[in-house]
């Protein structure tokens, strides 16, 4: 069968079964077919020719951003709200997804033109299925929290505390993947040394922890709300066992990338500006959140200022690679898959969007900062 046919027949069978690729987490009870929009933001045309065609007429490049309603867009709200969109002449269209599932076939299928907040397992894994993806930048690292009842919780304070304990996880979580190369890495078979229990979504985890069936639960970023509201604790996070691993990634298919890399030059250059924005003054990051989480402003900023959750824009190669390899290590991904990642990763729009930055703004420290970085994790 050609590579096209194999690629529609598992985005097929992907959507037929209802695949979990929950990435950061995305409330995985109902789905919407991306035609919802936050209040305010109705969908704006997008016309073919938009893109690296935008400013031959003076016109904004437009661009559809798809994100995780329950972890929102940090950076690209921010981005919004501080007016970085429209200093490079960019009109956003942001777009709620329920699940990554939907998130990334809507990619897939061109409704959208990037996903920002659909983790890093999901995209690997249409990646490894042969989908044209490309991750050309980063939203957030680490922040996935290990669930306990609070009067088990110093009872999980190191890897080796798990052994022999059930653990209960939602498949392709970034956290669930975390989590198994740790016992991995730890010397610990958790085929045979740990019990995991696998469940459908967040509610179920989380309920399943309260009941006793389990003695811990690997969750995600967005799940810590409804967490705490059950009365259960975060015993542990995945930033302490893999420490800067990458959570959700800035992702775009390949054609689209080639064909208006201005324009995705132009994105990335607002998210690092707003990464800059939330370094400086953290609550701005509550205030931008507001009109698209649906909840109240404390647990708003619960959510968007957890310390554990880095909000951070580079695309950070070296740990997509090692996310790469703990799916192969753990069998998530096939050993019979050919695909090479590089082709699926893009550091060089990053690196201009960079560039330009600090010509505009020579001496920044953030920016100089951001630079050593950049080289840090990707050369």
């Amino acid at each position: 069968m050609a590579l096209k046919g194999r690629i529609l027949v598992a985005w097929f069978v992907l959507s037929l079964i209802g695949f979990v690729l929950t990435g950061c987490g995305g409330n995985t009870e109902r789905t919407t077919t991306g035609e919802e929009t936050p209040a305010g933001h109705e969908h704006a045309a997008h016309p073919s020719d938009s893109g690296d065609q935008g400013e031959k007429n003076g016109a904004p490049y437009q661009l559809r951003v798809g994100y995780a309603t329950s972890l929102g867009t940090q950076l690209g709200f921010i981005a919004e709200h501080e007016g970085f969109f429209k200093e490079e002449n960019l009109q956003v269209d942001f777009i709620p997804f329920q699940t990554t599932a939907d998130g990334l076939n809507a990619l897939q299928a061109g409704k959208i033109d990037i996903g920002i907040s659909f983790g890093t397992a999901g995209p690997l894994t249409f990646i490894s299925k042969g989908a044209d993806f490309v991750i050309f930048g980063g939203h957030l690292e680490g922040g996935s929290p290990i669930f306990s009842r609070p009067e088990d919780q110093e009872k999980y304070k190191d890897i080796q505390s798990f052994k022999g304990k059930k653990i209960g996880t939602i498949r392709l979580y970034t956290g669930d993947i975390v989590f198994r190369a740790a016992l991995a890495d730890a010397g610990i078979d958790w085929k045979k040394d740990v019990e995991i229990i696998e469940f459908k979504n967040p509610s179920m985890l989380i309920e399943a922890i309260k009941a006793r069936k389990v003695d811990v639960g690997v969750g995600a970023p967005s799940n810590l709300g409804m967490a705490e509201e059950a009365g259960l604790v975060a015993v542990n996070w995945s930033n302490n066992l893999s420490p800067g691993h990458v959570c959700c990634r800035v992702v775009t298919r390949g054609s689209e990338l080639n064909e208006k890399q201005e324009a995705y030059k132009r994105f990335v250059k607002a998210l690092i500006k707003a990464e800059r924005a939330k370094e400086l003054q953290p609550e701005v990051t509550v205030t931008a959140s507001q009109p698209y989480l649906k909840m109240d402003e404390d647990k708003i900023r619960d959510i968007v200022l957890e310390p554990h959750q880095n909000n951070d824009s580079d695309p950070n190669k070296k740990e997509v690679e090692k996310m790469w390899s703990a799916m192969r290590q753990i069998g998530y991904i096939p050993a019979d898959v050919s695909v090479q990642l590089e082709n699926h990763i893009n550091t060089d729009l990053y690196a201009k969007a960079l560039d330009e930055l600090l010509k505009e703004n020579p001496g920044d420290p953030f920016y100089q900062k951001a630079k050593e970085r950049f080289e840090k994790q990707n050369l």
